[in-house]
């Protein structure tokens, strides 16, 4: 297999816990508090714990506060 973990017939690659840590600037005691309390979706694969990229940008938008919402005048 590639070096990237990738899933048949999908163009999405799954991320380890460097790069999801990598990609969202935070710690891996972070990562791993999020993934043990439900916040972060995570994939197990045997021993190995991978994350989806649309999963981890879904989780940001649900933690975001305010809004970019353009205001109506």
């Amino acid at each position: 297999m590639d070096k990237q973990t990738t899933m048949p017939g999908r163009d999405e690659r799954l991320l380890t816990d460097l790069e999801a840590c990598d990609y969202l600037r935070i710690r891996n005691r972070q990562l791993y508090a999020w993934r043990m309390q439900g916040v972060i979706p995570f994939i197990r694969i045997g021993r190995s714990v991978r994350y989806r990229k649309r999963d981890l940008d879904a989780t940001l938008d649900r933690m975001t506060i305010g809004g970019s919402q353009p205001s109506a005048l």
